[in-house]
């Protein structure tokens, strides 16, 4: 019923702002991601197979003057509505653009690319040490820096729950701050030729780590940190792209500061590649891979754009991290392999064959196959 009443006010929100003519755009924006995923352990007969509505989103954005832009998107999967870009935005030419509302945080270049655009099923596990990819407060960003080669964001925010509008009664615990600093060094649209550099940090108060090895139906691993209170994130990116390769490799520490002195610390990287079959490219701007767009989709009597993948990441924890979650592996690796058949620039099918080495001698290795048809609008 909820979801109901909230889509009619979205249609009424949308048609009242068009007749009162006080705005220059208004666009409502879609996307639906539905999975399959199929999990099995080597040496046991238990096999988990399901299906989710990974991603329903629905959104309205647009102008209300040349200056102050509005974005509400909110997302419906598994029956709840949870917010997520949902801002007020001033936007200066000069000075950069100045957000108030939920946003994605800079925290990395996996993050910072959408779902929409993602080549893989999941983020890597490395994103997991953020708890939530966006949050509620204060945002910077300016991509004009130095010409257009520098690009600053920053943001503050609260530790509110996005099922819950992110409202936080207790701002006296602590805030997130977070920055980013990325730059194209060699940028060259035309010829498809990139390199791409970045560094960020988040200080936050400290909280349990809760993740899954880059499926999202599986069970997770759950590290805790006692006597913790407060965590500092630093994260390393790189990127290069050739024509239709590109290759993509972030690093990123989670140290706690903690009253027991100990070494709760935890890190992770990946390394990942692409090919395009087809010969298309992933387009950048603004320190985030952007849409692709076939050569010839089916809608121009070609097939589409193919793209192949690989993708190797880890997850590390300290001796000291290990002591207080003992049954908890000291080291998870994931091997992933991918194909996206991209029918057109806003419909594809993903495949990915995802290898977890948790270092379980007991059951083995954790297998799964994971299918996606999306669509956005």
């Amino acid at each position: 019923m909820k979801i109901k009443i909230f889509l009619i006010q979205l249609l009424f929100y949308s048609t009242f702002i068009y007749s009162q003519n006080k705005v220059k755009t208004v666009k409502i924006n879609g996307r639906l991601q539905y999975d399959y995923e199929f999990l099995s352990r080597e040496k046991s007969n238990e096999k988990f197979n399901g299906f989710e509505f990974r991603r329903v989103h629905l959104s309205a954005r647009g102008k209300l003057s040349t200056k102050i832009k509005y974005k509400i998107e909110t997302d419906f999967s598994h029956g709840k509505i949870g917010f997520r870009d949902v801002y007020i935005k001033f936007t200066t030419k000069k000075y950069g653009n100045f957000s108030i509302g939920s946003v994605a945080e800079p925290t990395g270049l996996d993050m910072m690319t959408s779902s929409k655009y993602s080549s893989f099923f999941e983020r890597a596990m490395l994103t997991s040490l953020q708890k939530f990819r966006w949050g509620a407060g204060l945002h910077y960003e300016n991509f004009q820096l130095l010409n257009g080669r520098l690009g600053l964001q920053m943001a503050f925010t609260n530790n509110g729950n996005n099922l819950e509008g992110f409202k936080d009664e207790h701002l006296e615990k602590g805030n997130n701050f977070v920055a980013r600093v990325s730059s194209a060094p060699l940028f060259n649209k035309d010829k498809k030729h990139l390199i791409h550099l970045g560094f960020n940090y988040a200080n936050r108060p400290a909280n349990d780590l809760k993740f899954r090895p880059e499926n999202h139906m599986g069970e997770k691993y759950h590290y805790v940190f006692p006597l913790a209170t407060k965590q500092n994130e630093y994260g390393f990116e790189f990127a290069g792209e050739y024509k239709n390769i590109s290759l993509q490799t972030e690093y990123k520490l989670r140290e706690t500061d903690n009253k027991n002195n100990l070494n709760y610390s935890i890190s992770g990287y990946y390394i990942s590649g692409s090919y395009f079959i087809t010969g298309e490219n992933r387009p950048y701007k603004h320190g985030a891979f952007g849409r692709v767009k076939p050569k010839k989709d089916i809608e121009n009597g070609g097939f589409g754009a193919f793209e192949i993948l690989f993708r190797f990441s880890n997850m590390t924890a300290s001796g000291g991290l290990l002591n207080v979650n003992p049954t908890l592996p000291r080291q998870i690796n994931n091997i992933t392999f991918g194909l996206n058949w991209y029918l057109t620039s806003h419909a594809r099918i993903m495949y990915n064959y995802v290898i977890t080495n948790d270092n379980n001698n007991i059951l083995g290795n954790l297998n799964g196959h994971l299918i996606r048809a999306q669509i956005d609008f």
